[in-house]
């Protein structure tokens, strides 16, 4: 993968971090910037950018350079970004993976949680790494690599990943694949329904496996579903229809305090099929199912 990489003030090309995606594999463009002349600076890597249309990876000025770029599709790598020092960007585009240390003691790890709030990225695109500024380290070498990594990686629809959940919503859930963000709505996660809050459904840090249903590139917003990955569970259209009286197997999924389909009372989550979820109350005898 080409790969520009644009350098912090007073740091010179061939330093460690670009050597070291060099030494990965990774065909790297590395420009000098002058340091005093920041419109110079964008209108080098411009040029640069133009020419390759490498990804791009931006430590600290660099990265503000980077920001204030034209970078059409490319997704941007951004270390310890100093966009409140330099240049006029104050957001960046969706895909943005931000690595930042929260010691570092030259541009403030809030500058970061910032510029995601204000980009609206989820949280997850902060990526907390490194002990210092320079970000030099092996770990952060290696969270760098990966995201560059992630940034290369396209998503197509019919996909099947296995995301993670970042962020929980009444109507959905915000999961995490790589640099890619999936919702997925409450009406793709179960054939029944069973719950009217999807934080009934799953937490933070649950791991799912995800059909990818739609893609808006030009929006980069991307749709995914557990029920296109599981249509034999369909009980209202398919070979397997639920009927009164019926009796059948279930795997708990999580307990649930205030379950809306068991009258806000504490009740259980039920698998009776994948992506076929019920809800089930605490009373005396055979289980209600909801």
């Amino acid at each position: 993968m080409k790969v520009l990489f644009l350098h912090g003030w007073n740091s010179v090309p061939g330093g460690v971090k670009p050597t070291y995606l060099k030494d990965h594999g990774h065909e790297v463009i590395n420009p000098a910037l002058p340091h005093e002349d920041f419109a110079g600076a964008v209108r080098i890597a411009q040029a640069e950018f133009d020419q390759h249309r490498p990804q791009v990876v931006g430590s600290s000025r660099g990265g503000a350079v980077a920001m204030n770029i034209d970078s059409g599709e490319a997704r941007l790598v951004l270390l310890c970004p100093a966009w409140k020092k330099y240049g006029t960007a104050r957001t960046v585009k969706p895909g943005t993976v931000i690595l930042h240390s929260r010691a570092d003691d030259v541009i403030p790890f809030a500058d970061s949680e910032e510029l995601v709030r204000n980009s609206g990225l989820p949280t997850s695109a902060l990526r907390e790494v490194g002990s210092d500024h320079r970000l030099a380290d092996p770990e952060p070498l290696a969270a760098m690599l990966r995201a560059c990594g992630d940034a290369l990686m396209t998503l197509n629809t019919g996909d099947v990943v296995r995301a993670v959940v970042r962020q929980t919503a009444v109507f959905g859930l915000f999961c995490e694949y790589r640099a890619h963000e999936i919702l997925v709505l409450i009406p793709e996660l179960s054939w029944i329904p069973s719950f009217g809050s999807c934080e009934q459904v799953a937490a933070v840090g649950d791991e799912l496996a995800v059909k990818i249903i739609h893609i808006d590139r030009q929006r980069n917003k991307i749709a995914g579903s557990l029920i296109a990955l599981h249509p034999e569970s369909d009980p209202w259209h398919g070979a397997w229809q639920l009927g009164v009286g019926d009796v059948v197997e279930a795997t708990v999924v999580r307990w649930v305090e205030k379950a809306d389909r068991c009258g806000d009372t504490g009740g259980y989550l039920l698998a009776l099929r994948p992506a076929a979820l019920g809800s089930v109350s605490l009373i005396t005898g055979p289980g209600r199912v909801g």
